[in-house]
């Protein structure tokens, strides 16, 4: 079975979704969500309708009952009513009307809006975000009455089904479930992103290239192999200048890089899911030598292994 390169990312980077709140908005209102690190926002669309605005310089977005928006890559956005309206911080709207035991942020404390939305997000692990990596552009916009044909996205439509379903009935465990589906349904959205004609540089235009694909798959399947980039081009089937220009071009970073990248992502999971001596996570991570790998993670994370390994069972020590 080929190596599965998309899925060996999104586990070595953990990807987690949660829920922020519900959202119950009446009569004028505008919220301004900040910018937030490399977080995949989304809103789920429950009662109503409301305008998505990303920028100024571009036209506001409609969102409907059952559409479904993420906004990736943490982008600041306003959720209101109308556009032109003066924005509230969400952290002044949550001052002022968030119910932490029902989970409810209301702008009319009095009584519940007519605008209900489902608000929560999707992260990887910040401090080993993947070289290059990308989800879309900006948004995506699921909608309620195509389940997004629009993106060529309608084996999603079934995802975004449950997770409405889930919302709306609210049963025991609604919200462990409802987040493991958004997980799901973001893993998909990149997989569709393959199929893109205009892929932009990163990691998933890697995965596009058949030849570079092939390379990076070798590089997952064997971490620990002692790859060249000569090796490497020889995975791929092209000569080593091409391949190196071609890697580059696709990934945004060169093939060693990337590999050593990578084995530092790897050394990161295996410490941290694993009770794996030192000296063996630094050989199934390419390394002969355990100063050679200890000084390579603390140059790319800025602590040694042991210090990393030991900051993770503080809280258990504690308890």
């Amino acid at each position: 079975m080929q190596q599965d390169v998309l899925s060996d990312v999104c586990a070595g980077l953990r990807l987690r979704s949660d829920l922020y709140f519900t959202a119950e908005l009446a009569d004028d209102f505008s919220v301004l969500i900040p910018a937030d690190g490399a977080r995949i926002r989304f809103h789920l669309v429950l009662a109503g309708g409301c305008k998505l605005v990303l920028s100024d310089d571009e036209p506001a977005l409609d969102l409907c009952q059952g559409d479904l928006v993420l906004v990736p890559n943490g982008r600041g956005h306003i959720l209101c009513d109308a556009p032109g309206r003066e924005a509230v911080m969400l952290s002044d709207a949550m001052a002022a009307g968030f119910d932490p035991v029902a989970g409810v942020l209301r702008n009319q404390p009095d009584g519940r809006g007519d605008v209900r939305l489902l608000c929560g997000f999707c992260a990887f692990d910040d401090d080993v975000r993947h070289p290059g990596f990308g989800l879309i552009d900006d948004h995506v916009i699921l909608r309620a009455d195509n389940g997004g044909v629009d993106f060529g996205l309608t084996a999603q439509s079934s995802i975004v089904a449950m997770i409405q379903t889930l919302a709306q009935n609210a049963e025991p465990g609604w919200r462990s479930a409802l987040a493991r589906l958004m997980e799901v349904l973001v893993i998909a959205l990149m997989a569709a992103q393959l199929q893109r004609s205009d892929m932009p540089q990163g990691f998933l235009a890697g995965l596009a290239d058949a030849k570079i694909a092939r390379a990076l798959s070798s590089i997952h399947a064997q971490p620990e192999g002692d790859w060249t980039s000569d090796l490497l081009a020889q995975q791929a089937g092209m000569s080593r200048t091409r391949f190196v220009v071609r890697f580059g071009d696709c990934v945004g970073v060169a093939p060693m890089q990337y590999l050593q990248n990578w084995r530092m992502r790897r050394a990161r999971a295996l410490l941290r899911d694993t009770n794996l001596s030192m000296d063996e996570i630094a050989l199934r991570c390419g390394y002969q030598s355990m100063p050679a790998f200890s000084r390579r993670f603390k140059a790319q994370f800025g602590e040694g292994p042991g210090a990393f390994r030991r900051g993770l069972r503080k809280p258990e020590a504690m308890s």
